[in-house]
């Protein structure tokens, strides 16, 4: 049986969710600041937001789904491999050098991954993305002072540079940062809105339920006979007695169900050696032990 998918939607948007917080108290902070060196660090701020809002995202979906990585993957090293887990090295490296490729290029992959509207984000959005994120690059890169790689990279929203000479410099002012700011809150508050659709079945009980199937490989045992579920709360509720079929179990199994309700029940649990070493499959216990927080009260 292969490994079940744990996805919780929760889980998915918590990094958007996190982002638009810091770009709410970004926006707060603003108000009535004319420091240049403040506003240009809220701006920055922002920016790394949003842009690891979608990497965290993307993270969170390889991990659970890791069929969604591509057929030729990333190139794993020796270290990595030897390290234990390739699985994890290689979403980051994929990860790593999705994020250095243009935007038009981002946004097609954290679409295709996360399978929303490609179209989620629209033309005048994308625009002022793409000039946020090369004012973004010449400030960290060259004082705000305008060069040929801004005018290559800004855009349809290429701004217009105060000040002559030798050294244009932009100016990143009040204006500047809270349109920034609404541009990528509505991007993000668009990828919420998507991802919740998209993913509306990947509740918490769905996924613990689809441990407890990988676990208890057995007719014997059905999750809906052995616990209260409350679908609109989306939690695990009372053990059941009336139906369950526990003392079926082989001693094996018996271990792991004292397990896991000593972790979603807070029941007390006796080791018994013997159930222990009854254990044949230790690949599926270190997955049991690795993924027991899921279910935890």
């Amino acid at each position: 049986m292969n490994r079940p998918i744990l996805l919780q939607k929760k889980q998915l948007i918590n990094p958007i969710e996190q982002a638009l917080e810091r770009i709410e108290n970004i926006r707060e902070r603003k108000m009535n600041n004319d420091d240049s060196i403040i506003l240009e660090g809220l701006f920055v701020l922002g920016v790394a937001s949003f842009e690891n809002s979608m990497s965290d995202t993307l993270r969170i979906i390889l991990r659970e789904i890791p069929n969604k990585l591509d057929i030729k993957s990333e190139q794993i090293s020796k270290e990595h491999l030897i390290d234990g887990n390739p699985l994890r090295h290689a979403i980051e490296i994929k990860v790593q050098n999705v994020s250095y490729k243009s935007l038009p290029d981002i946004l097609k992959y954290f679409t295709k991954i996360t399978g929303i509207n490609q179209n989620v984000v629209d033309e005048e959005e994308l625009n002022s993305l793409t000039e946020i994120k090369a004012t973004r690059n010449l400030l960290l890169h060259n004082n705000l002072i305008e060069n040929s790689f801004y005018i290559e990279t800004a855009g349809p929203n290429k701004r217009n540079v105060q000040g002559g000479g030798l050294q244009r410099r932009l100016v990143i002012n009040q204006d500047y940062l809270f349109e920034s700011l609404i541009t990528m809150r509505t991007i993000l508050q668009n990828f919420k809105t998507q991802l919740l659709e998209k993913y509306a079945i990947y509740t918490r009980i769905k996924a613990i339920r689809n441990f407890f199937n990988y676990i208890f490989q057995t007719p014997i045992m059905n999750f809906d006979h052995e616990f209260e579920v409350d679908t609109q709360r989306d939690t695990i509720g009372a053990i059941k007695t009336r139906n369950s079929r526990r003392n079926e179990l082989s001693s094996s199994e018996r271990f792991y169900f004292d397990m896991w309700i000593a972790h979603t029940h807070s029941n007390g649990f006796e080791f018994n050696r013997g159930h222990f070493f009854g254990i044949g499959d230790r690949d599926k216990l270190a997955y049991f032990i690795k993924n027991i927080d899921l279910i935890k009260t």
